[in-house]
């Protein structure tokens, strides 16, 4: 009998469910089915624990009674860890997720250095005749990390033709959020809700593509100024 099937021997035996358990010590459901079911031994010492805590039940129960059934070393812990003390297990115990940590770190840090986390606006912003943009909802992406990524404070996804050749419809332009743009950049605006990324043309808000007539800009209108468009997210 492996770890797996011990595992859900002191789960039965305490009347604990797979998605109670992998909730109390923080491991997806899916992780702990698959520790069960493949008799999976692959485990962090600190879940371990949790485990063992929440079941109450001596981690070297594992051992007994996998080394009562199987007559061979469990492959979580030597023998030699358990003939030490509480002091010594715990400085194992200490330098092992030491350790752990820092060799499975790296790949995440690599990463992590070359990706960064960007907010999505859920809405489009309209490259034809305006949507609906009166919303602060966004989801998180994971985009490259560049220099043009770096200095964006949001991105938000193109929808029609407008803009073309510059920018095309399902792109996403990467914003630097700023409430007031030059004449003759490019900038995604709020104009009475309705939502657009067009050219500041100082009375109005220019379109690329010529089958579309600009936007003219009177006093009784809202503007909004969300931002300017510094690029393009690359594939």
């Amino acid at each position: 009998m492996g770890f797996g099937k011990l595992l859900e021997e002191k789960m039965k035996a305490k009347n604990v469910k797979q998605a109670e358990l992998a909730e109390a010590v923080g491991l997806p459901k899916t992780t702990l089915s698959s520790m069960i079911l493949r008799d999976n031994t692959k485990i962090e010492i600190e879940k371990f624990l949790k485990i063992c805590k929440y079941l109450d039940c001596n981690p070297e129960d594992f051992y007994s009674e996998f080394k009562t059934q199987n007559k061979k070393m469990p492959p979580l812990f030597t023998a030699k860890y358990y003939q030490l003390d509480p002091h010594g297990k715990e400085m194992v115990d200490t330098v092992l997720e030491m350790e752990y940590t820092r060799c499975t770190a790296t790949e995440q840090d690599e990463d992590e250095e070359q990706h960064i986390t960007l907010r999505l606006s859920y809405l489009a912003a309209s490259a034809g005749t305006g949507d609906y943009l009166d919303s602060e909802d966004y989801e998180h992406i994971t985009v490259k990390r560049t220099e043009t990524t770096l200095q964006a404070d949001f991105a938000v996804r193109v929808n029609g033709d407008s803009m073309e050749p510059t920018y095309h419809d399902g792109e996403i332009l990467l914003v630097e959020g700023t409430p007031y743009i030059n004449v003759g950049d490019i900038g995604i605006f709020v104009v009475n809700g309705n939502g657009y990324v067009k050219e500041y043309g100082g009375d109005r808000l220019i379109s690329h593509n010529e089958d579309f007539e600009d936007i003219m800009l009177h006093d009784y209108d809202v503007v909004i100024c969300s931002g300017r468009v510094i690029g393009v997210l690359e594939e």
